[in-house]
């Protein structure tokens, strides 16, 4: 990963590392996960069997071999990169399975379920860790792509240090703390999807010298999406004609900030 890519990371809280996977190995992971739907009826030449929009019995391919060539080379020296050679744990498996067949729902930008999966009081830098969404087929726009915040990772930080949570605080509290601040408030507010895509995607919205934008991660098959641990994301609508495969995983430092120091 050359030097812009890691400076894009810690500015916007995300990179991108194109064709961290090789085609064969991306087609070995779909092959497992469709022989794994088979068995329960999805068919991958039957679209009129794509009746589950979101299965959920396929975390037990985690071990499967083929997810195994998630840790690349390219892919763990890009992590060290970000980490700047700290150590960290090899982790036992590369995440959970996340496939989204097409859906009916129009798209957009969500105005509920954004979150992260770290502790929200996280380090800025070094980040504690860095979240992998590997793709293992092509993503375009509007067909699943988890949409992320960039540059929220240094929001959530500046704002808890400005306004410190209460002692023994959880998550669900931080999170509805947090969504007093006014662009994550606006996020959380709907609206007319065009007008939200114009806001929130189309340009960046610079709060207090942050600047914010939503991104839609949309790739091919083999990328892999770095994120700081502090990056707002959520789950979207695929209103492709094909499923949306991705493996979300990554590695943490310090327990992805629940471990004490």
């Amino acid at each position: 990963m050359d030097r812009g890519a890691i400076e894009h990371f810690h500015e916007h809280g995300w990179a991108l590392l194109p064709r961290a996977l090789c085609p064969e190995e991306a087609a070995a992971m779909r092959g497992a996960v469709w022989h794994a739907l088979a068995d329960v009826g999805i068919r991958r030449d039957q679209p009129s069997t794509w009746t589950v929009e979101r299965p959920a019995h396929l975390q037990r391919l985690k071990e499967h071999p083929a997810f195994r060539s998630v840790s690349s080379p390219r892919l763990l020296a890009a992590i060290d990169a970000i980490l700047g050679g700290r150590t960290y744990q090899r982790p036992k498996n590369w995440g959970a399975l996340f496939i989204a067949f097409p859906a009916e729902n129009a798209w957009n930008i969500p105005a509920s379920g954004w979150h992260i999966d770290a502790n929200y009081m996280s380090a800025l830098n070094p980040p504690g860790g860095v979240k992998t969404l590997a793709l293992f087929d092509d993503v375009a726009p509007r067909c699943g792509g988890t949409q992320i915040v960039g540059g929220s990772h240094r929001l959530v930080h500046d704002w808890f240090r400005q306004n410190p949570p209460g002692r023994g605080a959880r998550s669900a509290e931080m999170r509805k703390q947090l969504a007093r601040h006014p662009y994550i408030r606006a996020l959380h507010a709907g609206g007319d999807a065009n007008e939200r895509t114009t806001r929130f995607m189309d340009r960046a919205e610079i709060c207090d010298g942050v600047p914010l934008q939503v991104v839609e991660c949309a790739g091919s098959a083999g990328d892999v999406f770095l994120l700081h641990p502090l990056t707002f994301h959520v789950a979207t609508t695929n209103t492709g004609k094909a499923p949306r495969f991705m493996l979300s995983g990554g590695v943490t430092t310090n327990m992805w900030g629940w471990r004490r120091p």
